[in-house]
Formats: structure tokens, C-alpha cells, sequence
């Protein structure tokens, strides 16, 4: 009996650390010091640059959209000229590293744009700002209700359910990981 308890005793901690294990599998983290430089360029939190990461290319650099969109943070060709215009970022959009800091310049700028309203700019991220205009132009318009595209609505939610567990697992700076 008491070998019996011992082992329970010995195996709890991994019974209970067993959730954050699964997500961090669904919620892997990847080119973190490149997230947290951009993020910190630009005021952005981390964990919400992670997310963005997850859900649009699942932290696979080479994936590119039906729509031309490349990338970890699917940036589209017109959208990195308008951004190394704007932003003054060069180099080849497609790569992590540029690809990241562009992505994390794009965010910010929606912010700016749309007063600081994450919903708003992550529908812009997704739909793109002309869309969200004209939603947001409609008398009575309400972000958490009248997003027209269900996929718009659904990736508004599902980044920031990304962002929130990316919180819990390894912090919104994405500095500390309980793994390590």
C-alpha cells in the first residue's frame, strides 16, 4: 500500500501538468526572441503576436494562402510594400524574421487606426481595413456581434483564445516557460 501511494505521490505532478503539455503541442512558440523584439518596437504584447502567428500560418514559415499571402503572419505582397513604404521594414516579407517585424508593424498600425479596439483590428488583419470600414461606417455597428463573415468573426475569437493561453503557458512577453 504504501509503494502504491508513493507512486500516486510521484506521478501527481505529471497528471497535473498534463494540460499545459497538450497545449503546448497545439500552442507551440517558436522565433520568440523575434516576436518579443518586434512586439517591444512597436508596443505590442508578444503573447497577441504569437496568436496571430498560430492562427494564421500555425508557425509554418513556408505557407502560402490561396489569396498570395506568405509567411508566419501571412503577409500579402501589396500589404509589404505598403508597410516597407510606410514602416520603412525591407527585405524579403517572406522570411521569418521580416515577416514577423512587418506583421508586428501592420498590427500596431491597425491599432492606431482603429483607437487601440483589438477586434476591430484583428477583423482588419483577417477581412482588411476597407471592409472593416464599411461594417464600422453601419449606425449601430457592435464588433462582438455584427462581423458579417463568419470567418472573420471566427478568427477574431480564435486569436484571442490563442493570446490568452499563450499567456498562461508562457507568459504575455512570452518570457517565461515552465518547462525550461
Amino acid at each position: 500500500m504504501l509503494v502504491v501511494l508513493a507512486l500516486i505521490l510521484l506521478g501527481l505532478p505529471l497528471v497535473l501538468e498534463a494540460p499545459d503539455l497538450a497545449r503546448r503541442l497545439t500552442h507551440p512558440l517558436e522565433y520568440e526572441e523575434t516576436i518579443r523584439d518586434a512586439a517591444a518596437e512597436h508596443d505590442i504584447e508578444p503573447a497577441l503576436v504569437a496568436a496571430v502567428i498560430r492562427t494564421e500560418s500555425g508557425f509554418d514559415p513556408g505557407v502560402e494562402s490561396s489569396q498570395g499571402a506568405y509567411g508566419l503572419m501571412q503577409i500579402r505582397p501589396e500589404t509589404a510594400s505598403f508597410i516597407s513604404e510606410r514602416g520603412g521594414i525591407s527585405g524579403d516579407y517572406r522570411g521569418p524574421k521580416t515577416n514577423i517585424r512587418m506583421g508586428t508593424w501592420y498590427l500596431d498600425y491597425l491599432r492606431n487606426r482603429y483607437e487601440g479596439d483589438e477586434r476591430l483590428v484583428l477583423a482588419a488583419y483577417n477581412s482588411g481595413e476597407g471592409r472593416v470600414d464599411a461594417w464600422v461606417s453601419e449606425e449601430g455597428f457592435d464588433v462582438y456581434r455584427d462581423i458579417p463573415f463568419e470567418e472573420t468573426r471566427q478568427y477574431v475569437e480564435d486569436v484571442s483564445e490563442a493570446r490568452d493561453i499563450y499567456e498562461e503557458l508562457y507568459g504575455s512577453d512570452l518570457d517565461r516557460r515552465s518547462e525550461e
